[in-house]
């Protein structure tokens, strides 16, 4: 197997039987581990050591790391401005600006590296709403509150170009549609005719009919029944020229840059709102990549809102897929009605899911994110939660501020009653001021001729004076006098019959006597009516400060109730998801007598503490922010931080700092190598000075001999590791091959006859499955939406080979290759521990002997990551190996779906289930096992590539630390090479100048850049590591023997 194959190669192929001797010319290597091959030292006691940067390396903070990756840019950009001049002439120097030219990725910050963050849920979950309010933006993520968009995968990051807003729409390649067009007329067409139900939305036949028209409004079914309408649709002008394409959206506004992508992959109704024949491409997308600048993408989040289980295109289903695949992270979305459960995270993720999870290493990768936490009953909330007493007192409080409103309100009232009482005795003495002013007038133009009999000289109602009294008597005002309007006026007046006033005559000293005690009391009138606008003023401020007490007391009950509710969910979710994990595996172990030493060690309090829980109020969070003017507003929260969006969007930042600090940290060593390789270039010392002849010849043999060992000891280091992987591989999975085999055996005729049971429209899980739908899933190879038979006849085969590929993948590897970077450092560590004892024997400086030291101490950064990378190497190819089990099995299972595609007629399904049913019975066997014997094949041959490339690894990082020993320990002063004198004196001035920036690197690395921090040295890291190996070894030891026992 993997093992023997890989004893083939030959070390010899990587590595020299025999320690070669250095070469005499410069080549600087751009990996971190390469270094020149001729290394003038440097001259220590002037100061070009790198204390602080290797402190540096052991920070843990992504800020702080940043900040020095940002000064190391500067600091190479110096340097290579600094040996500039020399690089026509120089080729030592052309490699080394090279080297020292950062990457583009280490200039655009931390966001190249990309940490996918996978966001799930069904539709109307809110994740739309919850994107858009994380991302600060009123819309923008193309959501719908009438229907659901299409289901195609939507990538939003950072945006680096000058135009803010960005979306990039690829399109589905010509096969990709070609198959699409095929399964749509098989679902459209029964038997050559249009079915029945492409009018109903809610079967697949009205689904692809939708998807179809939406494509081709001017087509017609007949079209599609022709023998050639696939190719001839796939001819048409506007679709081909799509096929395959991608099309760019920008704006600098983000509500006209949504309404045009909005436009694009909205799969509303064609019917409603567009122009007769105008087609409709969303059915044709595949991949939606939104750009823009957002905080919480700054550090490089990528979120992808992934869609939900609602659709059958294999293109965008084969997309959501790799984000699912290569998420290091997984946002499930629920609305928190659905979450209040106790069964609220096995309700949310089913079995295969939280397996898949398992086996991809990702249980501790999860977030569940509860939205929607202002839909909220108050009087369900506080007795389910029991919050009755609590709340009594601010119940108490708003029942007695809306009776204070309401004696205000009353109070309110009454003041406008009688303030328009006022107005209208003010406006009835404005009447009667014309009155007597126009009698004034008639007196002082003289006497006029009087009868006997009664005539109405002057006639007025008397209505307006009666209308006075009434409003003095209901305001009880005594500001108008105690004697009656009327009456003092009728002094002055006769009253005939017809009870019409006649004026009689009257002096004028009478009439200005009147006049002026109107006005009086027209005045005292117009002050009553301020002081009452006064008072109406007074009574509106107090009404306006109980309503927004009213509304802030209402507003601390529901937010009581929001967070209890929430509390109470989180804690749900988080026992729930702990539980279920623990339930698997206990399960698997009473299955599995020997499930315990296979299983990954787990703390299920750990597991539920540490699971992220977040329940967030996206209209809320909008509504405070001044955004969602147009909806109502119905204040459920104070605070902003009360809607968690903001805890949520720390959230994003923390996810990307591990990413951050290994990114950080790799620059760094890098970096580090470079500078203690440019170090060794420039520096004039000779540290073999007062050596004699022999003496060089006796100290080149001593350190041959180490270098021999040293080579070997890496190479046995590698070889080791690269055989536990092996041992862990055959113990833990590949062990277990034969009895999933077995089980899916089994197992196999039940599932299939499963399928075949009459539909129960009660349960429909219990149920088997309706013609037309049998044959549309065997039409798409036995997956159509949530169906997936065939993942469900591998179910049986996962649940055995699950547990031990986990503990392997997301346990055994990462420890073993730990302490191989351990082990490494340790063999170098120990040679050079040698290579000093010898060296002190003959006169060698000990400026050479510190600089060799501090080279090792470097080389622990190279050993730590290249075991990261050789650890992300199998955890990417892990996650994608152990998806082919089901393909293979959809394979052998193809030749059964096509044949029941075909069928029609009479006793249709019967034959369709009968085929089904007699292929599965007879090559179940060599399904499984090919399924099995497929995986493995993989595996292997990781296994071998992996070892390869570890010992080519090796063998790079050998070459260059036998180059810096034989430069100080042999040939003490490098330069002294035939040549080398001219060369030199060529290269001093521009020696110089790099040896004085590197003596004051190491400065820029202080203040605060590092700040004070607490780390271990790689020592003490490695004895912790060295003594779990032992505890390891043991477990494996014992299922070895409990497996022997077993056999």
């Amino acid at each position: 197997m993997a093992a023997s194959r890989s004893s083939k190669v030959s070390d010899k192929d990587v590595l020299q039987q025999k320690a070669p001797k250095p070469t005499s010319h410069t080549v600087p290597l751009r990996k971190m581990e390469s270094v020149p091959a001729t290394q003038p030292l440097p001259n220590v006691t002037d100061g070009a050591r790198f204390d602080q940067l290797h402190t540096l390396m052991r920070n843990t903070r992504p800020d702080t790391l940043e900040k020095g990756v940002a000064e190391g840019v500067k600091l190479l950009d110096r340097l290579r401005v600094s040996m500039m001049p020399r690089l026509a002439d120089d080729s030592d120097v052309k490699q080394f600006i090279q080297n020292i030219a950062p990457p583009d990725s280490l200039r655009k910050g931390p966001t190249t590296t990309k940490t996918v963050v996978g966001v799930v849920g069904a539709t109307g979950a809110g994740k739309s709403s919850l994107l858009n309010a994380l991302l600060d933006e009123e819309r923008l993520v193309p959501t719908n509150c009438m229907r659901a968009c299409t289901a195609v995968a939507t990538s939003i990051e950072y945006n680096y170009e000058p135009i803010p807003y960005r979306a990039q729409i690829q399109y589905v390649q010509k096969e990709e549609w070609e198959r699409e067009l095929k399964t749509l007329s098989q679902d459209i067409l029964d038997d050559g005719h249009v079915s029945k139900e492409i009018n109903l939305l809610n079967t697949d036949a009205g689904i692809a009919w939708a998807k179809f028209k939406a494509v081709y409004p001017t087509k017609s079914s007949e079209d599609l029944a022709k023998p050639d309408s696939v190719q001839s649709l796939l001819t048409e002008r506007d679709v081909s020229q799509l096929l395959g394409e991608s099309c760019e959206v920008q704006d600098t506004q983000a509500k006209s840059f949504y309404q045009r992508l909005q436009a694009l992959v909205d799969s509303k109704d064609r019917s409603s709102g567009t122009k007769k024949g105008e087609p409709a491409y969303w059915p044709l997308i595949k991949l939606v990549k939104i750009f823009l600048r957002s905080p919480i993408l700054s550090t490089g989040l990528m979120l992808v809102d992934l869609p939900g289980v609602g659709d059958s295109n294999a293109a965008r289903v084969a997309v959501s897929d790799k984000y699912m695949r290569d998420a290091a992270g997984l946002w499930v979305v629920a609305p928190i009605n659905r979450a209040v459960d106790d069964k609220t995270a096995q309700s949310l993720l089913g079995q295969s899911f939280k397996r898949q999870l398992k086996m991809d290493g990702g249980v501790g990768s999860v977030t569940f994110i509860c939205s929607k936490t202002d839909d909220i009953s108050i009087t369900e909330a506080q007795e389910s939660l029991s919050l009755e007493e609590e709340l009594s007192p601010l119940h108490e409080r708003s029942e007695q501020l809306r009776l204070n409103r309401k004696a205000l309100n009353t109070e309110l009232q009454t003041l406008n009653e009688l303030k328009a009482n006022h107005n209208e005795v003010a406006n009835s003495l404005d009447d009667e001021m014309e009155v007597w002013q126009a009698l004034s007038l008639d007196v002082q133009a003289g006497p006029k001729t009087s009868t006997s009999e009664c005539e109405p000289t002057r006639k007025r109602k008397v209505t307006g004076l009666d209308q006075a009294q009434k409003r003095q008597r209901i305001s009880g005002s005594t500001h108008l006098g105690n004697e009656d309007l009327r009456t003092r006026s009728m002094k002055k007046e006769n009253v005939c019959e017809d009870h019409s006033v006649v004026s009689p005559p009257s002096t004028l000293e009478e009439i200005n006597t009147t006049i002026a005690e109107i006005m009086a009391k027209k005045k005292e009138a117009r002050h009553e009516i301020t002081g009452i606008n006064e008072r109406v003023k007074e009574l509106r401020k107090k009404l306006d400060a109980a309503a927004n007490e009213l509304q802030d007391t209402e507003a601390e009950v529901t937010s009581k109730c929001i967070s209890g509710r929430n509390a109470v969910v989180k804690g749900n979710i988080q026992a729930d998801y702990a539980l279920g994990i623990k339930q698997d595996d206990e399960v698997l172990a009473v299955e599995d007598e020997h499930y315990e030493n296979e299983i990954v060690s787990r703390d299920y309090d750990e597991v539920a503490r540490t699971l992220p829980v977040f329940c967030v109020s996206a209209n809320g969070y909008q509504r405070l922010k001044g955004r969602l003017r147009k909806d109502t507003f119905d204040p459920k929260f104070k605070h902003i931080e009360e809607t968690e969006i903001p805890m949520l969007q720390a959230h994003c930042i923390k996810l990307t700092e591990a990413r951050r600090i290994a990114d950080s940290q790799s620059f760094l060593g890098v970096m580090s190598q470079l500078l203690n390789s440019l170090a060794f270039w420039v520096s004039d010392d000779d540290f073999s000075h007062g050596m004699t002849k022999q003496q060089k010849e006796t100290q080149e043999i001593h350190l041959a001999s180490a270098m021999v060992q040293l080579r070997d000891n890496l190479l046995k280091t590698a070889k080791d590791t690269m055989a536990e992987v092996q041992q862990a591989l055959g113990k833990l999975i590949f062990h277990k091959n034969m009895s999933a085999v077995q089980a899916a055996i089994a197992d196999a005729d039940e599932i299939v006859s499963h399928w075949a049971k009459p539909v129960n429209k009660e349960d429909r899980a219990r149920g088997g499955y309706h013609w037309s739908t049998y044959q549309a899933i065997c039409r798409r190879d036995g997956v159509l939406r949530t169906d997936d038979w065939n993942n469900a006849l591998a179910e049986p085969m996962m649940k055995k080979i699950a547990p031990g590929w986990e503990k392997v993948f997301s346990q055994r590897i990462p420890s073993m290759l730990k302490r191989y970077a351990c082990r490494a450092f340790q063999v170098l560590n120990e040679c050079h521990d040698k290579i000093v004892r010898d060296a002190r024997a003959v006169p060698i400086g000990e400026a050479g002997l510190k600089m060799l030291q501090g080279l090792v101490r470097g080389y622990c950064t190279v050993f730590e990551t290249h075991a990261i990378d050789v650890q992300k190497s199998f955890q990417s190819a892990q996650r994608k190996f152990n998806r082919k089990f089901v393909p293979v099995i959809q394979e052998y299972l193809h030749p059964a779906y096509v044949a029941c595609a075909k069928e029609r007629g009479y006793k249709s399904f019967a034959r369709m289930k009968s085929t089904m049913e007699h292929h599965v019975e007879q090559t179940r066997l060599i399904c499984f096992q090919a399924s099995v014997n497929a995986v493995r094949n993989l595996l292997d041959k990781r296994l071998e590539k992996e070892q390869q490339a570890m010992v080519g690894r090796l063998d790079g990082i050998f070459q260059s630390v036998q180059r810096y020993y034989y430069a100080v320990l042999v040939r003490g002063k490098i330069n002294n090479i035939p040549g080398a004198e001219e060369l030199r004196q060529s290269r001093q001035r521009m020696r110089s100048e790099v040896m004085d920036i590197l003596n004051m690197s190491d400065n820029i690395f202080r203040g605060e850049i590092l700040e004070p921090i607490n780390t271990r040295m790689i020592t003490d890291d490695c004895v912790d590591v060295l003594k779990t190996a032992e505890t390891d070894s043991s477990d494996v030891a014992l299922h070895d023997n409990t497996s022997s026992s077993s056999s």
